[in-house]
Formats: C-alpha cells, sequence, structure tokens
C-alpha cells in the first residue's frame, strides 16, 4: 500500500499541484489529503478516480496493470488555477484515457 501512496504524491508533483488545489478539487481537506499520501487515510474510488483524472492517468495504469504509463502533461500560464480548471482538466484527461485506450484496441485488433 505504501507504493500507492508514493505514487499518488508522485502524480500530484509531477502534475505541479499543491496538496491544497487537490484537497479543494476533492472537497475535502489539505490534512485529508496529507495523511491519503502519508498512507493514514484512504481515498474513497470515486476519489482516487477523479484524481487518476487530473492528472492523466488509467486506473489500469495507477494499479499497475499497464507497465507503460504516459500521463497527460499540462502546463499552467495563470498564477493560480481554479476548481473549474481543474475539473475541466479532469474531464479532457478522460478523453484523452478513453481516446488511448480506444486507439490501442483499434491497433489490437486490426480494426484500424
Amino acid at each position: 500500500m505504501a507504493e500507492i501512496y508514493e505514487k499518488l504524491k508522485m502524480m500530484r508533483e509531477e502534475a505541479g499541484l499543491r496538496q491544497g488545489q487537490i484537497a479543494d478539487y476533492l472537497g475535502v481537506t489539505q490534512t485529508f489529503i496529507s495523511k491519503v499520501e502519508s498512507g493514514e487515510r484512504n481515498l474513497t474510488v470515486d476519489q482516487l478516480e477523479s484524481i487518476v483524472n487530473l492528472y492523466g492517468y488509467s486506473l489500469a495504469a495507477f494499479a499497475d496493470m499497464e507497465k507503460e504509463t504516459h500521463p497527460i502533461r499540462f502546463a499552467f500560464r495563470a498564477q493560480d488555477v481554479s476548481q473549474d480548471d481543474l475539473h475541466v482538466i479532469a474531464e479532457i484527461g478522460k478523453i484523452a484515457i478513453n481516446s488511448r485506450f480506444m486507439a490501442k484496441f483499434l491497433e489490437e485488433s486490426d480494426i484500424g
């Protein structure tokens, strides 16, 4: 389980986000996110899915079912990113993840 908590922290840091931003995004406290990253608390499945979508990972990649991971990279031009921005980024993440899945599926099934 420690690997999962470390992975969450690594994903957040790679995305350039602060614990407080993730807390606001999920509707929890910054302390809760800190405890999740240290292994003292657990996320619900819905919370985990929201976070991995925001970070641009699939749940399969997060669970190491996919060895090759390609998170979605994004750059912020504003000083502060709003919660609305994070929700839009997560929705875009879902679209990109689904697009990758479909492309891989089509490639493997020789349909595409």
